[in-house]
């Protein structure tokens, strides 16, 4: 039965005696008081039990987040300089463009591989073909004299630069300009960009010339071949000179 309930009980059961029953209920009061503040106690104890576990918890988070050896050694991990080198791991050479030289980009000529021959200019996308003296006659259209000039850039790229050779009868500024760029190129670094008022190639050498160019351990046989490949018109009934003709 609740305190509360049971004094009301005893008040209205003990009309006798009204002292005996005003003590009792005192007395109940009293016993009611403590057990309370007891319970109070109790349950802020329990409070702080179930907070401190927390907040331990809490703490030992954050020192998991920032773990890690302050004396860790990044020397240990860090690639060398000279990374290509000092690996051992030689680059497969499968692709060699054939482009002029980026305007922004110095580069250097090679000064012995270089061949001429005669390209063809086909299709939407401009490819450049091969075309041998003795299919020139069937090509139909005029192909280009075309000196094939090996070029490597600042960044190691290596690519065919295609000149075309002046016409000897009437040159133009843009032909001599670019064949008078690759003898620079051949002894130091350069870049050429086009003066298009001039109609004509501006040459600005490297201010320091600091190393030589690093050239590909391949002959010049085979690279010609890679940068060509599928691109030279080597026989009669070669599929661009089926459609040439109207063939196809």
């Amino acid at each position: 039965m609740e305190p509360i309930k049971q004094i009301t009980e005893m008040l209205r059961g003990d009309q006798t005696n009204p002292e005996k029953v005003t003590q009792a209920a005192d007395a109940r009061v009293e016993n009611l008081t403590v057990d309370q503040t007891t319970c109070s106690q109790d349950k802020a104890m329990s409070n702080e039990q179930n907070t401190q576990p927390t907040i331990q918890n809490l703490v030992v988070s954050q020192q998991h987040l920032i773990e890690g050896d302050p004396e860790f050694n990044l020397e240990a991990i860090r690639l060398p300089q000279n990374f290509g080198e000092s690996s051992g791991i030689k680059k497969l050479l499968t692709t060699v463009p054939v482009r002029k030289p980026n305007k922004t980009v110095y580069f250097r000529t090679h000064p012995e591989f270089r061949m001429d021959v005669s390209l063809l200019e086909y299709g939407y996308e401009k490819d450049l073909y091969v075309v041998p003296p003795e299919l020139v006659s069937e090509v139909g259209v005029q192909t280009k004299p075309t000196r094939l000039v090996l070029a490597v850039d600042r960044y190691d790229k290596v690519f065919i630069w295609p000149l075309t050779i002046p016409d000897s009868e009437n040159p133009l500024l843009w032909h001599t300009s670019a064949m008078e760029a690759d003898v620079v190129a051949q002894k130091e670094w350069i870049r050429i960009e086009a003066d298009k008022a001039g109609g004509s190639y501006e040459v600005t050498p490297g201010k320091i010339q600091i190393y030589e160019p690093a050239w590909p351990d391949v002959p010049w046989n085979q690279l010609v071949s890679i940068a060509f490949k599928k691109k030279i018109i080597d026989k009669f009934n070669h599929p661009v000179l089926q459609k040439l003709r109207g063939e196809l």
